[in-house]
């Protein structure tokens, strides 16, 4: 493949991070050698980072700043994808920071491999300066498109979050690949299902390549807490994506898809185990009839998706007296 004048677009969604954002930036900037572009989404901050944004642009004449009403991060990306100029985008968060080779390593894998994607791991840094790795191999793989999906589903190497991939611009305009704005919970994982559907090619580099910030006041944290009927309908959306979006473009997957609604299924029933007035929502009935249908599947993988036997087997008991369960587990 040519190399292009412009080979990333690094898109920051910034909101409130004058604390990070240098950091985030400079570890950026550590990337030399490759052509770039970095794209500051100012999502309407109220404390300094605009005008640390305005400073990076001043100083450097492939940094964009784009000041917009608050909106979110997902609008934020969508207006930095609007203008990106690169052949692949990158997206990662203000209060995070990328290792000083990260996009090096990453964009001469997409090179040297035509792929469409390419992934990363990655380690949490705490606000007591510790930090904790995954298990890591080292190794570099391509998947083709059917294995991209299927380990993508089955969380094999390949994290659902955007800030540990690179994506080929083309694929993203071609297939009208977007954040869906609004949502504040599980908008990472439809962005990319609708991504793996569409690659071709897929490039895992098994290092930790990117700082996470584990911060209490991430925009994230116990989101379901203060408002869990979005969170529950983000996680209903998601399963209906998902669904769609392999039907049309990856039938040969659909079984992942299973995998993959039973282990988030797990982890929603678990958030909703808080809210007692719930126990009989028709959505929480919902997801126990999916289940209860794939009872079979799910002992078959009691253990990935979370499960012992006899908590799977308790999935058939009436909705009520199964959330009733699911607290008494909480309080243990």
């Amino acid at each position: 493949m040519e190399k292009p004048s412009i080979l990333l677009s690094v898109i920051i969604p910034v909101y409130n991070t004058q604390d990070y954002l240098e950091r985030c930036v400079d570890g950026v900037l550590a990337n030399r050698g490759i052509s770039m572009e970095i794209i500051l989404v100012d999502d309407g901050s109220t404390d300094a980072s605009p005008s640390i944004c305005d400073r990076y642009a001043a100083n450097y004449p492939f940094v964009t700043v784009l000041h917009t009403p608050n909106a979110g991060p997902a609008s934020a990306k969508n207006r930095g994808l609007d203008v990106a100029r690169g052949s692949y985008v990158a997206m990662i968060d203000s209060d995070d920071e990328p290792a000083a080779d990260m996009f090096v390593r990453m964009t001469a894998e997409a090179l040297s491999n035509d792929a469409d994607i390419v992934c990363c791991n990655y380690l949490e840094r705490y606000e007591d300066g510790s930090t904790r790795a995954f298990g890591y191999t080292n190794k570099t793989v391509v998947l083709n498109h059917d294995e991209g999906v299927k380990h993508f589903l089955t969380k094999k190497g390949i994290y659902t979050q955007c800030w540990t991939k690179i994506y080929r611009r083309e694929m993203l305009r071609r297939f009208g690949v977007r954040n869906v704005e609004g949502l504040k919970t599980d908008e990472d994982f439809i962005f990319n299902i609708s991504c793996f559907v569409h690659a071709q090619r897929t490039c895992v580099i098994d290092l930790p390549l990117y700082i996470y910030s584990m911060r209490g006041t991430s925009l994230s944290k116990d989101y379901f807490n203060k408002d869990i009927n979005a969170y529950i309908d983000n996680r209903l959306l998601r399963f209906d994506i998902v669904e769609r979006e392999l039907k049309t473009y990856a039938p040969r997957n659909l079984k992942h898809a299973v995998f993959s609604r039973l282990f988030y299924s797990n982890e929603l029933l678990g958030r909703i185990a808080l809210f007692p007035a719930l126990y009989s929502d028709r959505r929480t009935r919902g997801v126990l009839r999916y289940m209860r249908r794939h009872i079979l599947y799910a002992l078959s993988v009691h253990r990935q998706v979370g499960f012992s036997i006899p908590g799977c087997l308790m999935l058939l008991l009436p909705s009520p007296v199964y959330m009733r369960y699911r607290q008494r587990k909480l309080s243990n």
